[in-house]
């Protein structure tokens, strides 16, 4: 294969989206692949219908498999692509050899004559850009289930906020059953109609509010789930060498 066969081949492993080799691949129904946690952050927090953010077809379904042929080969093309291995930082100073290999253990960059010393012998080795896709798997895990407490707490605020609308509408109901009952007494007792009126604003106030303080907390939380979601994406691009350090 020459270079610029190889070149087009490493574009079909590039997500359009983020523009980097495919971090868990998915196949939606229109065929187009991308990142899975691409797709989660452009897909209006992953709720349906979707629309493929390459030729705008709606994809009713909302949860994707992970494409696993592509999601090796991208693997493959991340660990044969060059690495910037050669800086003075990734230098051992005893043999001054190129740090190539990352010890699981004490989680350092190694160079060979290193790894075969009596301090890391008995250690666990492997080449830098291995290691790395273990790391980007074990980020993948945490992702996977950090989108999954989202979705849990919208579908929870999603329920708050029907309930707050539901309860507003039957203070409003409860108003106006409250005034007709008292305009069918024989005397009309103002005060007490207004008392009555009052207890109910009181009472719907303080459950309002204890809704509003509990969607506000919801929020928030969202807000900084996807943060920290948006962090660990970005760390999973990072370079291999970045990553372990």
């Amino acid at each position: 294969m020459d270079s610029d066969d190889l070149q087009v081949f490493q574009n079909e492993l590039i997500c359009c989206i983020c523009v980097n080799y495919f971090i868990d691949p998915v196949t939606i129904d229109c065929g187009h692949s991308f990142c899975r946690p691409c797709l989660c952050l452009c897909s209006e927090e992953g709720r349906a219908p979707m629309r493929c953010p390459s030729c705008r077809k709606i994809s009713e379904k909302p949860n994707f498999n992970t494409n696993v042929v592509l999601k090796k080969l991208a693997s493959l093309a991340r660990q044969t692509r060059p690495q910037n291995i050669n800086s003075s930082d990734n230098i051992c100073v005893l043999h001054e050899e190129t740090k190539e290999l990352f010890c699981e253990a004490d989680k350092r960059l190694l160079c060979g004559p290193c790894s075969e010393s009596p301090e890391h012998m008995a250690h666990s080795h492997s080449p830098i850009g291995w290691a790395a896709e273990e790391c980007r798997e074990k980020l993948i895990k945490e992702m996977d289930y950090l989108w999954k407490i989202n979705q849990e707490t919208r579908n929870n605020l999603n329920q708050e906020t029907s309930t707050f609308h539901s309860l507003k509408d039957y203070v409003s109901v409860r108003k106006r059953i409250i005034t007709i009952q008292y305009q069918k007494m024989p005397i009309f007792l103002d005060e007490e109609e207004q008392r009555h009126l009052q207890a109910l604003e009181r009472e719907a106030e303080e459950l309002f509010q204890q809704l509003q303080d509990s969607q506000v907390r919801m929020t928030q939380h969202l807000e900084r789930m996807k943060d920290t979601y948006r962090e660990l994406w970005e760390t999973c691009h990072m370079p291999d060498v970045e990553l372990l350090q």
